[in-house]
């Protein structure tokens, strides 16, 4: 039995790329698949809301569009978030794929994962489904590539 929410999100990642959260009837039926593909239901409910919090911007001010301003990890969130991961995530915000706004949402979905062994491989997955949520902002997934290659070579760490 797979038991990690994270687990629920790369296998829906990579065999449902196409599907629509949005109706109650694709997450019964995907609900469904995913419980014969041996997940738990907690986790199943748990990967749903994280990829609900995607498009979400409740909790993230107008404030924080600042773009001179550092930030510092509580001890809280290094619980989650190594010291790789936050160097990571603030060289993506002074080369402007992330904003603060942006960044923010990164850091609360790591959270919400709770995942003791998150590195930076889950980090850039994470980015990408932050960003590839957020059609209002217009990037430059010139980084896309490396990320995707670097989840191919990687993929003992999600199966």
């Amino acid at each position: 039995m797979k038991e990690n929410m994270l687990d629920v999100l790369f296998y829906l990642f990579e065999n449902y790329p196409e599907t629509n959260g949005s109706s109650e009837n694709n997450k019964e039926k995907l609900q469904g698949y995913l419980q014969n593909a041996g997940f738990l239901s907690d986790e199943i409910q748990r990967a749903f809301v994280w990829l609900e919090k995607l498009t979400d911007d409740e909790g993230l001010s107008e404030d924080m569009v600042n773009l001179n301003t550092y930030r510092i990890f509580s001890t809280a969130e290094k619980q989650w978030i190594n010291t790789d991961c936050q160097g990571h995530i603030y060289f993506l915000q002074q080369a402007e794929i992330l904003n603060t706004r942006t960044r923010e949402q990164v850091i609360n979905q790591i959270i919400t994962l709770e995942d003791h062994d998150f590195d930076l491989d889950k980090l850039k997955w994470v980015v990408l489904m932050v960003l590839i949520n957020r059609p209002d902002e217009e990037r430059e997934f010139v980084w896309i590539d490396s990320v995707t290659t670097a989840m191919d070579q990687n993929s003992d760490w999600y199966h």
